[in-house]
């Protein structure tokens, strides 16, 4: 009777039922993330609309600051809870690191702040402690996603991405337009992070699986040596975009910083998309991995094929008109700068193919391979940025972007080939 059924799915649809739920939680990836990063995208348009350069160059540094440290702390929990086929690790091992994760990385920012740095006065330490509340905040959250993408129902991920980001923009677009106080907003952007959390994604992962605090600490020891690359990489890879606006904050100033990270945060965005893709196919990629390579290499062809014609077009459209949609977006300050906007996101084209391969290889549960990819990458990105940021200018960190992802891309996709002739 089974079978039955599964032959009527397939002559109906013509495609088997796995393949169907396959299709479906990557389109509300692509939904959930593609709403989130326009989310994102719309808010950098309301700072530069209602703040000045110099504000909006002041919180794009704090997130510089802090979200490579945040992801570095918390490590990458999820990925590895969803790519576990053998069921040891569970929901509520990751909520226990998580929980002393976030206490360790209050620590740190308070200590942080605490130090006497030059360029940096109480405003700024303000917005840095502000957007960590907003990264714990966000953290507890991948717990509960991570029960509902490992179950395949990325529906409800989407769905809280939509709730999340539709509140946050209201309650910016409320705060900058009767005060001008940044950190209120921040503030604001906690509050409904957790908000969320508690009333729409906690109910629904427990229906799937109860989602406790688990203090097994052998289990939580090995959870976290395991763990601890995947977050090295992450981190490297966000401060991979983030480091360029070490250098350009105390050679050309927070305005400067607002330029070029107006520009990465499109790369960003969409970034944030190819990841909502990228996380959907992780546990398939996974499974097939260790049961049929052809069926992996299919799945990873097909995504990349998509992935890279979208970026094709993208970058013809800025290079056809990047001028005229910086003017348009930013302003005409920001427009003066759309010859390096063409080449940021051609960097961004690159960095999507490197995270292709790069996820390609946590599904193999080659960790330190990617770790190692990124390193590379980001060493080479931070001396360019070093040596030639003073006289090139902004031009500097943007090739750099590009020599950067170029050398990710190259590595992964050689580990990667090395990892799939493996034996079973």
């Amino acid at each position: 009777m089974t079978t039955d059924k599964q032959s009527i799915a397939r002559n109906q649809n013509g495609k088997p039922p796995a393949e169907k739920s396959l299709a479906g939680n990557t389109a509300w990836a692509v939904i959930g993330n593609g709403f989130h990063a326009g989310g994102r995208f719309l808010l950098v348009i309301i700072l530069t609309h209602y703040f000045a350069s110099e504000q909006v160059g002041r919180v794009l540094y704090a997130l510089a600051v802090v979200t490579p440290l945040a992801f570095l702390i918390n490590m990458e929990l999820r990925t590895v809870y969803i790519t576990d086929t053998k069921n040891w690790i569970k929901a509520g091992h990751c909520l226990a690191l998580r929980s002393v994760s976030n206490i360790i990385l209050l620590l740190l920012l308070l200590i942080l702040c605490a130090a006497p740095w030059p360029q940096w006065d109480r405003q700024l330490t303000i917005l840095i402690l502000l957007v960590g509340a907003v990264r714990m905040a966000e953290s507890w959250s991948d717990i509960y996603w991570g029960v509902l993408q490992k179950n395949e129902r990325m529906k409800y991920v989407s769905i809280s991405q939509v709730l999340r980001t539709v509140a946050v923009l209201l309650f910016s677009l409320i705060i900058a337009r009767f005060t001008d106080n940044i950190q209120w907003m921040l503030l604001g952007w906690a509050i409904i992070t957790l908000g969320v959390l508690w009333l729409y994604d906690r109910p629904n992962a427990d229906r799937l699986t109860p989602v406790r605090w688990l203090w097994q600490r052998q289990i939580l020891k090995q959870l976290g040596w395991l763990a601890f690359p995947v977050g090295v990489f992450v981190a490297l890879a966000i401060l991979n975009q983030q480091v360029a606006q070490y250098f350009i904050q105390p050679t050309l100033g927070d305005s400067t910083v607002a330029y070029f990270g107006v520009m990465i945060s499109i790369v960003s965005g969409i970034t944030a998309v190819q990841n909502g893709v990228n996380q959907a196919i992780l546990p398939r990629l996974a499974n097939y991995f260790n049961r049929s390579r052809y069926d992996f290499w299919k799945l990873l062809g097909k995504i990349t094929g998509i992935s890279s014609t979208v970026m094709a077009a993208v970058l013809l459209t800025i290079w056809w008109r990047g001028a005229l949609i910086l003017k348009i977006l930013y302003g005409p300050e920001y427009a003066q700068h759309a010859g390096l906007f063409v080449v940021i996101m051609g960097s961004g084209w690159i960095v999507v193919m490197g995270m292709i391969a790069g996820d390609a290889l946590l599904a193999c549960h080659r960790f330190k391979s990617r770790m190692t990819a990124m390193a590379l990458g980001l060493s080479a990105n931070a001396m360019i940025c070093w040596y030639f940021i003073g006289e090139y200018q902004l031009a500097a960190p943007a090739w750099a972007a590009v020599v950067s992802s170029g050398i990710i891309l190259l590595i992964c996709a050689a580990m990667l080939a090395q990892a799939s002739m493996k034996k079973y």
